[in-house]
């Protein structure tokens, strides 16, 4: 991955999908890559709901899963990926596969906000709360953005890669001791 996100002269031109998505996404527009499995675009933020309004004009009905990849020290930091499946609404065959893409996705600015998936795809709630809680990405338009697994006073993001491994001050009972996590002493 190179030091910072620029668009890759080598691989901006796509077939199919990826076309459509390169055309929608404009200037925010990164890289393309076609592979046998799985093909994906890289963009910035401010171009994901017309790529994703592309894609699901090409086709592609289901949102599986977002991820989020913090790429410290690199710039930009966080890459929010969004899997999604073309999922045919009649069986055509019992071996048929269904086709995977990839959205990579870089929050443009300071900020670590990106329009929220869930006004055209419901499932993406608990995921987009699950990458808010983890990462601190936040999702302009979502409905319900709290933590979906940490403690409601949880400090901190923990998945992040400049968060200390034993917490914030954590009170634990260690063998009965009361106190916080003491530091980690090697030998």
């Amino acid at each position: 991955m190179p030091d910072s996100a620029s668009p890759d002269p080598l691989t901006q031109s796509a077939t199919g999908i990826s076309a459509r998505i390169v055309a929608a996404a404009g200037a925010h527009f990164l890289q393309a890559v076609s592979r046998a499995d799985c093909d994906e675009v890289a963009l910035f933020g401010d171009g994901l709901l017309a790529a994703v309004d592309a894609l699901r004009g090409g086709g592609y009905n289901l949102l599986l899963d977002i991820g989020v990849t913090d790429h410290q020290p690199l710039t930009p930091r966080f890459e929010v990926s969004y899997h999604f499946l073309s999922m045919p609404l009649q069986r055509i065959s019992p071996y048929a596969t269904a086709a995977r893409f990839r959205l990579r996705v870089f929050p443009s600015g300071d900020g670590l906000a990106l329009p929220s998936l869930t006004g055209r795809w419901p499932n993406a709630d608990w995921a987009e709360r699950e990458a808010f809680d983890m990462f601190g990405v936040t999702f302009d338009g979502h409905p319900k953005l709290t933590r979906i697994l940490m403690p409601d006073d949880w400090e901190g993001y923990p998945l992040r890669k400049d968060y200390p491994l034993r917490g914030f001050d954590r009170l634990f009972n260690p063998g009965g001791r009361l106190g916080a996590v003491p530091p980690v002493v090697e030998s």
